[in-house]
């Protein structure tokens, strides 16, 4: 994965490198935690658990309050609150301070953590708990708290029961006076509305009221009648007509069925009655009565009373009909006496008529009166109701100031009940205590626990470990990874040079590429010279300055190899060692310091004749001469470009190694001249980042090749940090361990097959497992 993709994401493989490359804090920060653990159990005091089982229940024959949930465990808060609080704790302490005050030392100490949970397998009771290093304290300190609880418990309900009890007596004298200011508003209201006489006097006109609206029921009736009647008489007889006015009259006289309603007696009615002094009984009302001029038989008895006459005529006009068919037997139609006796016919036919128009206009005459009569009915009834709503009114108002008094008599009552049933229920003591589990302590100490100790130590030891671990690589600001070098410094990565500790190849200046052990060195090196001269051929530069931030990075030893693993690619290479005041390049190389490049710079020596050849195919080296103070004068006055521009034409790969660039500032003159690349060698977990990044600065005016890593330590338990930023160079740790092992004795020598079966070390154990690791858990090249 190149640096870049997916930068945002959380790679949980990064933490787990810092695990393992910080492992040596974690580890003496869990020691320690642990090592305080141990102290811990075997100096800290013991502490027993004394306890008992306190049962609060309530009887339930004198639960006096029916359909209220009253039960006991409901009130478990307040128990606990009580049990808790340090007014009880302080009484209990004060109680039992002057027997245990010298043995616990003060009150402080004797003032201890009340623990109450209500018991699960009985819903009643109360698991009530001290913890304490003294067991006989703690079980009288139990006592006494569960003796003041009690006490305390039952003064809270006296008082409460006194307070209610007040609290209902001044309600019980206010609603007395209420009562009696009420029945004084009736008495004065029955007083100045002289309520009997209107009550009787209404009674009697609702009596008369009631008889005009039936009368007037009874005249629209026969009204009703006669006009649905008039039409259909028009060609009947008199005696139709007769029978149909009677008939008229008896059905408008018909009276309504009386209502016949089913009501219970109504205890306050009768109360308010007896007190207005009218209503102590119920008395049936008398029938209401009309006058006579009201009354139906005023209108009917002004009439003649009913004949038969029209009933005689017709017999007659039947009889002489008869008589004519007798005759006209024996005579002719024109005979006298035929005639004489259809005259009288005739004449009796006449009369009826006459009778069906008088008995008409009786009908007519009848509409009128009666119509007369229900105007006058009507008038009186407007009258009365007048008269009655008055009366209404009065009996309402009374009605209203009784019901008040009724309602202030029934509040009165259940007050009076209530004040009864909180004093019997204070007198028997409906809640009670009893203890039953009396107060034990445990034979085994509940702290310090050997288990919760151990596992506090645990989680604080990993856990600050692992807080200070992430905390100091947050903090670290020395050159670790590949995102420093790119994302920090904004500058190429161009590979790592593995920390050779397996035989301290870092400890002498020496070519560690043609060792014969060395076969994990040429492998590494080979990998930085192939990136180094592939980022030369971009620039299209063949003049390399390596240089580094200060000493001790690597960058000698980092330039002798590379130009000793070029010069075996058959390429001409001239090394030249340009740290003027610390030159060490030609011990490495076997050669002699003088003359050298100071030589050149002063003038004196020309450059090709300092120019010495090495035992190494193909590589040339130019010293660094004798030691000189002036050096940065001497470089800055001479025109570099004209000295190395020769060199670069005669050699394929010009190398020089400068001196550190914050500690002088020759490298700063030599690359400001344009001559070169510049490679920057740091080391790994020992350079700070504002250390390299101010030196890049000062080397602004140069051409930056890129950054090598120097001293990655592949061969530690960190190496799963080191193999996750530096994926490639793994190998080489492992090919270099390969290659000293090839080493360590010659192939020949008769020992080698002992060797080569000798136990593995606690090291090589590790390396192991280091790498199993990273290839199963860490990304691979």
């Amino acid at each position: 994965m190149e640096y870049g993709e997916n930068q945002h994401q959380i790679d949980f493989r990064v933490y787990i490198g810092i695990l393992f490359f910080r492992w040596q804090t974690i580890a003496i920060c869990f020691l320690y935690t642990l090592l305080a653990c141990v102290l811990y159990l075997d100096f800290a005091p013991s502490r027993y658990r004394t306890f008992c089982k306190l049962m609060i229940y309530r009887d339930v024959t004198l639960n006096l309050q029916s359909g209220t949930d009253a039960s006991p465990w409901k009130q478990f808060n307040a128990h606990i609150y009580l049990l808790q609080s340090e007014k009880l704790r302080a009484r209990a302490v004060k109680k039992l301070f002057d027997k245990w005050g010298e043995v616990m030392g003060n009150r402080e100490r004797m003032m201890l953590e009340v623990t109450a949970v209500p018991e699960r397998r009985i819903g009643s009771t109360l698991d009530v708990s001290v913890q304490c290093w003294n067991k006989s304290y703690a079980e009288s300190f139990l006592e006494a708290l569960i003796e003041e609880h009690e006490a305390e418990w039952g003064s809270i309900q006296r008082a409460a029961a006194d307070s209610a009890s007040l609290m209902l007596e001044q309600e019980l004298t206010r609603m007395e006076e209420k009562i009696r200011d009420a029945e004084d508003n009736l008495i004065e209201y029955q007083r100045l509305n002289d309520i009997a006489r209107v009550e009787a006097r209404g009674s009697m006109e609702s009596r008369y009221l009631g008889a005009l609206m039936e009368r007037r029921s009874q005249l629209i009736t026969e009204l009703m009648l006669l006009e649905a009647q008039t039409p259909a008489l028009k060609d009947a007889s008199a005696t139709v007509i007769s029978d149909v006015h009677r008939l008229t009259r008896e059905t408008g006289s018909v009276r309504a069925l009386p209502e016949v309603e089913e009501t219970e007696p109504d205890e306050r009615s009768r109360e308010g009655s007896t007190r207005s002094g009218d209503r102590g009984r119920d008395v049936p009302e008398p029938p209401a009565r009309l006058p006579d001029s009201l009354k139906p038989e005023a209108v009917a008895g002004n009439e003649p009373a009913e004949t038969s006459g029209w009933q005689d005529l017709r017999i007659k006009i039947a009889q002489l009909e008869l008589k004519e068919k007798e005759l006209l037997k024996n005579m002719e139609p024109e005979h006298p006496q035929v005639r004489a006796v259809r005259k009288e016919i005739e004449g009796a036919q006449n009369m009826l008529k006459v009778g069906a128009e008088i008995e008409i206009g009786r009908l007519k005459d009848r509409y009128k009166a009666l119509s007369i009569q229900l105007a006058a009915v009507e008038s009186a009834e407007y009258k009365w109701q007048a008269k009655n709503l008055l009366a209404s009114q009065r009996r309402a108002e009374l009605k209203r100031v009784a019901s008040v008094v009724d309602r202030f008599e029934d509040n009165y009552k259940t007050l009076y009940q209530k004040l009864h049933d909180t004093r019997v229920a204070e007198e028997l003591k409906a809640e009670r205590f009893r203890s039953i589990e009396s107060v034990t302590t445990e034979p085994r100490p509940i702290w310090p626990d050997p288990f919760k100790v151990l596992m506090m130590g645990l989680a604080i030891g990993l856990g600050s470990g692992l807080g200070i671990a992430f905390f100091a690589q947050t903090m670290d600001n020395k050159m670790q990874s590949i995102s420093d070098v790119e994302k920090i410094l904004g500058i190429p990565f161009l590979g790592g040079v593995p920390f050779w500790v397996h035989s301290g190849l870092d400890s002498t200046l020496r070519p560690i590429v043609t060792e014969e052990h060395s076969a994990g060195a040429v492998e590494a090196y080979r990998a930085l010279r192939t990136s180094v001269l592939a980022a030369m051929a971009k620039e299209k530069e063949n003049l390399l300055i390596v240089t580094s931030a200060d000493s001790r990075e690597g960058k000698t030893l980092t330039a002798l190899n590379i130009a000793i693993m070029t010069a075996q690619m058959g390429k001409r290479v001239l090394l030249v060692d340009m740290d003027l005041r610390r030159g060490r390049l030609h011990r490495s190389l076997g050669l002699n310091r003088e003359p050298g490049m100071t030589n050149v710079l002063k003038n004196t020596i020309p450059l090709r004749n300092v120019i010495q050849t090495t035992r190494i195919p193909n590589l040339d080296m130019v010293p660094a001469g004798e030691s000189i103070d002036d050096a940065a004068e001497l470089l800055q006055a001479l025109d570099l470009k004209s000295v190395f521009d020769p060199l670069k034409q005669q050699y394929d790969y010009v190398v020089l190694d400068s001196s550190p660039v914050l500690r002088v500032t020759d490298t700063v003159i030599l690359a400001s001249h344009g001559i070169g690349v510049v490679l920057y060698v740091a080391r790994v977990n020992h350079t700070p980042k504002p250390m390299i990044k101010y030196s890049l600065d000062m080397l602004k005016d140069a051409r930056i090749l890129g950054m090598i890593m120097n001293s990655i330590e592949l061969h530690k338990v960190s190496s799963l940090y080191y193999a996750y930023q530096y994926p490639t160079y793994a190998y080489y740790s492992n090919a270099y361990a390969y290659g000293q092992d090839y080493y360590d004795g010659d192939l020949g020598s008769p020992d080698r097959k002992h060797r080569r079966h000798k136990p593995v070390s606690m090291d090589r154990r590790f390396s192991k497992f280091a790498d199993w690791l990273r290839k199963n858990l860490l990304p691979s090249a």
